[in-house]
């Protein structure tokens, strides 16, 4: 609570976040509940979702919320060999740590990367995510995208061992 007496409201920060076009689609379909990564903050993230080749441009915005380690899944859902089976794949072979809950997704106008190089200097795609706070890739992003209205939102209230790893 804030000396108010209201409470907080939390700042999210802000990324660019890098996706396949396949985990893209995944997403906005709303098929994809958990994004999984090798390292990850432990925090809230506003991210927009920088897609790859072919498409090569920003396209969504997605919000991310709390963050699960995959070991510790391994425990919770000890009792039921097919988690324990997908999580040890996405541990073995993807080698992902996390899965981070998808609150929330939407669509965006495109910024395809030419844009993005011939108007923020120095500009790269990033290979797993880049912080946006206070860069200047932010204001433009910001003043150069526009949200739209219809989103995909997951409520993550009940887990269960047929949701984990399997997108």
């Amino acid at each position: 609570m804030n000396v108010n007496g209201n409470k907080a409201v939390q700042t999210l920060r802000k990324m660019l976040l890098s996706f396949r076009p396949d985990v893209y689609e995944k997403i906005k379909s709303g098929v994809k509940i958990f994004e999984h990564r090798r390292n990850f903050p432990d925090e809230p993230i506003m991210a927009y979702m920088y897609v790859s080749s072919p498409v090569k441009a920003i396209t969504g915005v997605v919000y991310l919320g709390k963050r699960h380690c995959l070991s510790d899944w391994m425990e919770v859902y000890k009792e039921d060999s097919n988690a324990v089976t997908r999580i040890k794949e996405y541990i073995e072979k993807y080698h992902y740590r996390y899965a981070m809950e998808i609150d929330r997704f939407q669509e965006t106008s495109q910024i395809s990367l030419d844009d993005l190089r011939e108007n923020v200097p120095g500009f790269v795609a990033p290979q797993m995510y880049i912080y946006l706070d206070n860069t200047e890739l932010l204001k433009y992003i910001e003043k150069n995208v526009i949200v739209y209205t219809n989103k995909i939102e997951h409520e993550h209230e009940e887990m269960c061992p047929q949701i984990v790893c399997i997108n």
